[in-house]
């Protein structure tokens, strides 16, 4: 639920800024929105989205979008789900399902 309140609001700041642009002629929200979302896009969102095994075209529109709001999650899901050798280790009590 927060994320989804954090998307809504992102958005809500898009339209602002544009409402701003072409009502008061002032691109600066827009402007500054979008250079920082490139700065972090071409600094962290790229990487993420690859590691997390996304396509660049979604990584790059998701960050454009969202920011921090969209690759943060994902770098914290992956902090969890860091895989060691020992998960992959198979044990006799272990149920294995065989499509012959």
């Amino acid at each position: 639920m927060v994320a989804v309140l954090s998307y809504l609001a992102c958005i809500g700041l898009w339209i602002g800024g544009t409402l701003l642009m072409i009502i008061k002629k002032n691109p600066f929200v827009v402007l500054v929105l979008f250079l920082l979302h490139l700065q972090e896009l071409l600094t962290i969102g790229l990487k993420t989205g690859r590691e997390f095994g996304k396509k660049d075209s979604v990584s790059i529109a998701s960050c454009l979008c969202f920011g921090f709001l969209w690759w943060l999650p994902l770098k914290r899901q992956m902090k969890k789900e860091t895989f060691t050798d020992a998960d992959f280790v198979r044990h006799d009590d272990d149920i294995v399902i065989r499509h012959d």
